[in-house]
């Protein structure tokens, strides 16, 4: 009995230690930020023999692989009117295709789309994936389905969404306008069936497929050990560019830290920046490929996830010379060679085609397939992009050849119209009551109403008929086409006028011009740390990608070190130097008063809802009081009826306003455009509620364009930025200075006086568009210049004749 209790407890005591071994012989990770749920653990000793818990680790805990991937370009994307579409790529990498997928989409509608004659479509690489019925007015609609394993590729993909929306009671045309889904974009993504799967990035290729987060924005997190140090600073912002550029990203903000970021979401690359010394202090052992000499690569390791691009080297001249030469040497276009496309793919596929010269574009080249349409408006959209030295604002005119057909409609009502950049530029009625085709019919589009960059262009057909007007039961619903178009339509570009001028905040905007140029670029930030080396890093990510290159940047520590040569300056207000405010037409005292002036009213959703009324009243009315004035005495009934007499003038100002509108309405002209600019500089004061400053100037000692982005508090700064680079906002900047209040609300001030940048050779035929362009602008000159010219020719001819008449 004594030998079997002695066999017993020996047996119990070896448990516990066989259990410890257990646990020592599987590896210990930090356990992952889960987005999926957590898969099942396994069941561990209880509590007598549990092995004693480890500090946490320094590093938080970030996943290895995640569990979806959004689609959507920005926060939400509307399909519009009776038929819409819209189409975009994404990409994936080589685990992600061949993983297993589900495609998820949310949407939410108008209530007045009628679900029975109501479709959603969507599409990948051409093949239909889902079709839904629109039918959810109350609350977001969650569809989900299975993607055919073949059908996703490694790199580019493409998803296109079709929608077909039919009013419920509606006939006319303004009803069209009140039909729209959204998608929403937390909720449209692709979802991975088995999360734990690795799905890791494996060369700078695999750069596209880090993708965007739900708001279409991706973030690059820069964790650079010595970012504080002074020599750290242009491998920053060059590696910015790179990753910007070779990820083809939407949306791109960066962010510079020292340490590793607290987690990693979807839409996030982690780049590790640093000599091999700084990133084995952060992060320990280094992979062996990069354990010796300069290395650009991803690399797995269990701190920093599944995309985190590894740059480093012995020194930081190491660092320059390996990042020239493998990430941005690749995509460093010369300046002199113009590109043929812009990149659109990751917001409109396909991409626009970048308009050099003249160029005649189909529409099928466009990506505006043959279609019908059986709906009271039919709308098409493309893009095209324009030079950075496109200079034709007064001058010249594109031609629409259009090839389509429509059938029996009402005249005078259906009619046919060109948006550009949501300008009206050509309408063409449609007074032929028993149809027609076009075949290329010609319609002018004139040239003012493209800008450098980016220019969307909308063809809308309205064709209403006779059962539009009585709008019977069931007349909403799709029936006989009345509208065809046809993909052999053109959209010819003549020659135009091409030289820069500055300055011109919608050159810089549309492909960062001139900064696209140059050949060297003086950076000088507010403060040499991280919060403006962050914002001046996201404002360069934005401007490389318009540029279509890296931009060499030398960051400098004062304005006196800028030289001859062009200059960006970022910053907030209270750390400019004193003096260079001024430079680029901002006054000088903004320094001092701006950051501390507490303006009457902040349009939040937390101010009084009162204030915010009076504040939007004031505003409409072009007022300059405040909400705080209007509580004085109210002003007396004469006191009304002089401001309205005077606002008014007399007979002879009433007859040269209506003169004027005549003008507008007959010929184009106004009296504005006689007017003689001021050459008497203003310096500019922030309006109410002003948050950021965009203004450009010419220097008058080197003639070079400095350019400034101003923000109003130092603490917003990383956050105006990245409102600033939003496609919204970044597409309103114009003129030399644009002010932007709380969302996408911005301030223009054109230029008063502009100066011209030679980009081109020497060219009589291009000299003499621009001279036709510059005289169209300046039509008061040219009216005296002409007037002198006849009064030179009159002369002349009464001379000659005289000497003939003489000699007869």
């Amino acid at each position: 009995m004594s030998a079997r209790f002695l066999h017993i407890l020996a047996a119990a005591a070896l448990l516990p230690m066989s259990g410890l071994r257990a646990q020592e012989a599987q590896p210990r990770e930090p356990a992952p930020f889960m987005i999926a749920p957590p898969a099942q653990q396994p069941t561990v000793p209880g509590p007598a023999e549990r092995k004693p818990a480890e500090p946490a680790p320094a590093t938080p805990a970030i996943p290895a692989s995640f569990a979806f991937k959004p689609l959507l370009p920005a926060a939400r994307v509307t399909l519009e009117g009776e038929s819409d579409t819209r189409s975009w790529a994404f990409y994936l990498t080589q685990d992600e295709a061949g993983a297993d997928l589900n495609l998820d989409i949310a949407f939410q509608n108008a209530l007045v789309v009628m679900p029975e004659a109501s479709r959603l479509t969507v599409r990948i690489n051409g093949e239909r994936i889902m079709e839904s019925p629109i039918a959810s007015s109350d609350s977001l609609r969650r569809n989900s389905t299975a993607i055919r394993k073949g059908l996703l590729r490694a790199g580019q993909n493409t998803i296109r969404f079709e929608a077909v929306q039919r009013h419920r009671t509606d006939c006319t045309v303004a009803s069209t306008y009140e039909l729209w889904t959204r998608i929403d974009g937390a909720g449209t993504r692709l979802s991975f069936k088995n999360p734990a799967q690795q799905s890791r990035l494996r060369s700078i290729d695999d750069l596209p497929a880090v993708g965007a987060d739900e708001s279409g924005q991706t973030t690059i997190h820069i964790v650079a050990p010595g970012a504080a140090s002074a020599v750290a600073a242009n491998s920053i912002l060059a590696v910015a560019q790179g990753v910007a550029l070779r990820g083809r990203y939407s949306q791109t903000t960066v962010r510079i830290s020292e340490r590793l970021p607290d987690r990693i979401r979807p839409g996030m690359l982690t780049v590790l920046l640093g000599t091999g010394k700084e990133l084995r202090d952060l992060i320990g052992t280094l992979p062996t490929e990069a354990g010796t000499g300069s290395f650009i690569g991803f690399a797995a390791h269990p701190k920093f996830g599944p995309a985190a691009l590894l740059v480093t080297g012995e020194s930081w001249q190491d660092l320059e010379a390996i990042i020239a030469k493998l990430l941005t040497g690749p995509v460093s276009r010369p300046t002199n060679i113009n590109r043929k496309t812009m990149g659109t793919a990751s917001w409109h596929v396909p991409d626009a085609p970048f308009i050099s010269d003249s160029q005649v574009l189909r529409f099928s080249e466009l990506g505006i397939p043959t279609q019908e349409s059986s709906g009271r408006r039919m709308r098409v959209r493309a893009v095209v992009a324009m030079p950075g030295d496109f200079y034709a604002n007064a001058y010249g005119e594109a031609t629409l050849y259009l090839d389509g057909a429509f059938s029996e409609i009402l005249p005078g009502d259906s009619h046919i119209e060109i948006f550009v950049n949501g300008n009206v530029a050509a309408t063409l009625p449609l007074n032929t009551t028993s149809g027609g085709l076009f075949q290329q019919t010609p319609i002018t589009i004139p040239l003012r109403h493209f800008r450098p960059g980016i220019n969307e262009i909308w063809f809308e057909a309205v064709t209403l008929a006779k059962s539009d007007l009585a709008c019977g039961p069931g007349a909403t619903l799709p029936g006989k086409n009345r509208f065809a178009l046809f993909d052999t339509t053109a959209l010819a570009i003549p020659n135009f006028a091409k030289i820069g001028v500055s300055p011109n905040l919608a050159a810089v905007a549309g492909t960062g011009f001139p900064y696209s140029i140059t050949s060297q670029i003086a950076l000088l930030v507010g403060r040499l740390d991280i919060p403006n080396l962050s914002a001046a890093a996201t404002l360069l990510a934005r401007l490389a990608q318009r540029a279509d290159r890296p931009l060499p940047v030398d960051v400098i520590g004062s304005a006196a070190a800028i030289g001859s040569r062009p200059a960006l300056i970022v910053g907030a207000a209270g750390q400019m130097p004193a003096g260079l405010l001024p430079r680029v037409g901002i006054a000088d005292t903004v320094r001092s008063t701006w950051p501390q002036r507490a303006d009457a009213v902040v349009l939040v959703p937390e101010t009084e809802g009162t204030a915010v009324f009076d504040a939007v009243i004031n505003r409409f009315q072009g007022r300059q009081t405040t909400p705080e004035d209007s509580g004085g005495v109210a002003p007396s009934t004469e006191a009304i009826r002089d401001r309205w007499r005077g606002s008014f003038g007399g007979p002879v100002a009433r007859y040269f306003i209506s003169f004027d509108q005549w003008l507008q309405r007959t010929f184009d002209l106004s009296f504005a455009q006689l007017r003689t600019p001021s050459r008497a500089p203003t310096l500019y004061q922030p309006a109410e509620g002003a948050e950021l400053i965009a203004a450009q100037a010419s220097d008058p000692d080197t003639r070079h364009v400095w350019t400034a982005f101003v923000v109003r508090q130092e603490e917003a700064l990383e956050k105006n930025i990245d409102r600033l680079v939003t496609p919204g906002n970044w597409a309103g900047m114009a003129g030399k200075l644009t002010a932007f209040r709380s969302a996408q609300d911005n301030h223009v001030i054109s230029a008063d006086s502009t100066a011209f940048v030679m980009t081109r050779p020497f060219s009589l035929a291009n000299m003499r568009l621009v001279f036709a362009n510059w005289m169209s602008s300046n039509i008061g000159i040219y009216a005296l210049t002409l007037l002198a010219a006849c009064i030179g020719l009159g002369i002349g001819t009464f001379l000659m004749l005289r000497r003939l008449g003489r000699h007869s």
